[in-house]
């Protein structure tokens, strides 16, 4: 994918999405205002020093450049084209560049899937045409890519016509007006981008690719991407992996969260959106940092630009205001951070200062600093050197940027304070980029926030990456899931049956075909039991009275035996029944729901939430990509909204819970390793007794891709 191009400056070799050594740019205009004219614009305004061609025969030169009639009319290679024609020339228009050697070709034309049917099947039919020529293809429809480390701007975005700083910030974005728009915004915050590549389409190149190839890239730090709708789920987990590789955080917003955003999505992109908590569990588990606002997406570029990362989750919190360090506490508990109590000996060298300070963390220096400056260095000197402070996060409101010599005074202590004791120092204050102050906390490497929570935010998104890549270094890429053999799971019994087989408890139980068999087999098994219809073309058996709890003697099991026939000739009487499942009740416990889904997008993904009715009132669930370990199941189990039920609440016995993470890891296996056959999975409830003793499957519906395994029930 990543190739080296031999000769030439060195800047233009490599990936030839990025560092094309010479570009073609096909219907280009003299009017540099137009779609057409813009890439000629641009590459000449930002220095770009490969070949510049101009196609288009209505003219013998546009903007002091030779144009061509055609690109086989150039006299040199050609390792990129810019297609600014309408969509009905692009398909002559690539042949041409397959004639031509063009390794890539970036389509502005647009009026393909993201209109309409026909244009639906004209972009399928542009894709197959690119593969055969062995042409790769960025778009249709898109805004294009841009380079800013060596002047490549293959765009027509007017985001150029002011100048941008090159920086260490990718950006992929499936809008290009709105990746454009967060590149203006990184700008007015003083941050440079390396790249920004507009998706468009995505007819041959998508977004996890794209993502892929701008983490690859040497000058990028981290890679921001906008997404509506990932359609090769693969290639995003591996830019994932990727991202955790090389310690290059992926920060990425998704729209579409809910069902009329979604829709928009759909519109815009031509592609079906997928679950949101889908998106989210994928996002948790391999590493992207999933934001909610292009803010917060800003916040954390900003720290790593200026290769901030925090030291741990023990914060140290210094401020002029003390309401300001309450505000920051409570902020860092809803984080996920800490701020410790400061031992004594701390306490009392900084109230040797200010006797009225308080030490406690956070340390309020209080505005005493005004009359004395020194009394925030010896403040920060101590929090310093307390070792079981990891980031120090310090509060200095208006005062550094209204009172400029103290401002410049408390930027220069800091800024001794990072270079002697190593530790990351964030700044809230009130920010002016045109400020001496604010030039002089960028040149120290210290990030400002003027928003207390987003600088805790930011700190907490980054301390999460670096947790999720230490998790991962140590376990190492996942392995690919053992293949299991398509088995026949059509009722519960056999679906428990093949889930005991693969690791799983389940309840005791047989199938019965007479009301005098079903009384035996419950005397066998032992009072009370349970009753359950036993058929292929039912799932939800309930829903026709094909459940019977709690039965305490035989005559009962016989009544309960009839009854359930009885039920299920009236209420589905077209479906085949094989008998009733006489079944042990399993003593009280915690009640899980286990489910797993072959996902259209990331493939096999695991479920576990609290049954009962938390499943359908609350939605208390988590998902991952499948498969998982035991301790990616614990994880799963804490962040359960009622996780409490299972440490143990209101006297009761904590659950087991190391069972069930083990039962979590198991399905999850299963799951991934039956992906060719298995499509749904739901063991509703998983009972999690109390600890030490186990969890045991009580239901399980599986259905399979390939057959129709449930029909409706009758009205």
């Amino acid at each position: 994918m990543i190739e080296t191009v031999s000769g030439g400056d060195e800047t233009l070799s490599g990936d030839p999405l990025f560092h094309a050594r010479s570009v073609a740019v096909v219907g280009a205009s003299a009017k540099l205002g137009t779609i057409g004219g813009r890439p000629v614009k641009y590459l000449q305004a930002y220095g770009y020093r490969g070949a510049i061609y101009p196609v288009n025969p209505k003219y013998d030169e546009i903007a002091g450049l030779q144009a061509y009639a055609s690109l086989s009319a150039i006299p040199g290679p050609v390792d990129m084209a810019i297609l600014a024609v309408p969509a009905r020339s692009i398909p002559e228009a690539l042949k041409e560049c397959a004639e031509k050697g063009v390794r890539v070709a970036v389509i502005f034309s647009s009026g393909y899937a993201e209109v309409s049917g026909d244009g639906a099947a004209a972009q399928e039919a542009l894709a197959e045409s690119a593969r055969q020529l062995g042409v790769r293809v960025l778009g249709p429809n898109a805004m294009g890519v841009m380079n800013l480390h060596n002047g490549l701007m293959a765009t027509f975005s007017a985001v150029l016509e002011r100048d941008h700083r090159a920086g260490p910030l990718g950006l992929v974005s499936q809008s290009g007006a709105y990746g454009a728009y967060i590149m203006a915004q990184g700008r007015e915050m003083g941050l440079g981008f390396s790249q920004f590549t507009s998706t468009g389409n995505e007819a041959d190149l998508d977004l996890g690719e794209l993502a892929l190839r701008t983490l690859e890239d040497p000058e990028t730090r981290a890679v921001l991407c906008y997404i509506e709708q990932i359609r090769d789920g693969q290639a995003f987990l591996g830019a994932c992996r990727r991202s955790l590789d090389l310690g290059k955080p992926l920060v990425v917003i998704k729209v579409g969260r809910t069902e009329q955003g979604a829709r928009a999505a759909q519109s815009h992109t031509g592609a079906m959106a997928g679950s949101y908590e889908t998106y989210e569990a994928v996002f948790r588990q391999c590493g992207a940092l999933s934001v909610g606002s292009v803010e917060e997406m800003l916040d954390i570029a900003q720290m790593v630009e200026l290769g901030v990362r925090p030291g741990g989750r023990r914060t140290g919190i210094l401020s002029i205001s003390g309401g300001a360090g309450v505000l920051l506490v409570d902020a860092c508990q809803a984080e996920g951070l800490h701020a410790p109590e400061l031992p004594e000996a701390v306490q009392a060298r900084m109230r040797a200062h200010v006797p009225f300070a308080g030490v406690a963390n956070p340390v309020d220096f209080t505005p005493q600093v005004l009359n004395n400056p020194d009394v925030y260095a010896d403040f920060l000197e101590a929090l310093c050197e307390y070792e079981e402070i990891d980031t120090l996060i310090i509060f200095l409101a208006h005062t550094i940027q209204y009172e400029e010599r103290l401002g410049l005074r408390l930027v220069d202590e800091t800024e001794h304070a990072l270079k002697r004791f190593g530790k990351p120092i964030i700044v809230v204050a009130q920010s002016d980029p045109g400020t001496a102050v604010s030039r002089r906390l960028r040149e120290a490497g210290i990030p400002c926030f003027e928003d207390p929570s987003r600088a805790v935010r930011a700190v907490a998104a980054l301390q999460r990456f670096q947790d999720l890549r230490e998790a991962y270094l140590k376990s190492g890429a996942p392995t690919s899931p053992v293949p299991i053999p398509k088995a026949d799971v059509s009722t519960e019994q056999k679906a428990k049956r093949f889930l005991a087989e693969h690791g799983l408890t389940v309840t005791r139980e047989a199938l019965a075909t007479s009301r005098d068999e079903a009384a035996v087999l419950a005397a066998d098994i032992g009072f009370p039991v349970a009753l359950k219809l036993s058929s292929p073309d039912i799932a939800h058996k309930s829903d026709i009275g094909g459940v019977r709890l709690g039965l305490s003697d035989s005559e009962t099991v016989k009544e309960a035996y009839d009854g359930i026939l009885a039920d299920a000739t009236a209420g589905a009487p077209e479906s085949r029944v094989d008998g009733v499942l006489v079944q042990e009740m399993v003593p009280p416990g915690v009640e899980l729901i286990l489910g797993g889904k072959q996902d259209p997008v990331f493939g096999p993904m695991v479920l576990c939430g609290l049954g009962g009715v938390f499943t359908e009132v609350l939605k208390d669930f988590v998902m991952r990509p499948a498969p998982i370990g035991i301790a990616a199941a614990k994880e799963m189990l804490g962040e359960l909204r009622g996780f409490a039920l299972l440490e143990g609440v209101r006297g009761r016995q904590p659950a087991d819970i190391d069972s069930a993470a083990k039962a979590i890891s198991g399905l999850s296996h299963i799951v991934a390793g039956a992906s060719d056959w298995l499509q749904e999975l739901d063991l509703n409830p998983l009972i999690v007794l109390g600890e030490g003793q186990g969890c045991v499957v009580a239901d399980a519906f599986i259905r399979v891709s390939d057959t129709e395994s449930v029909r409706p029930l009758a009205s």
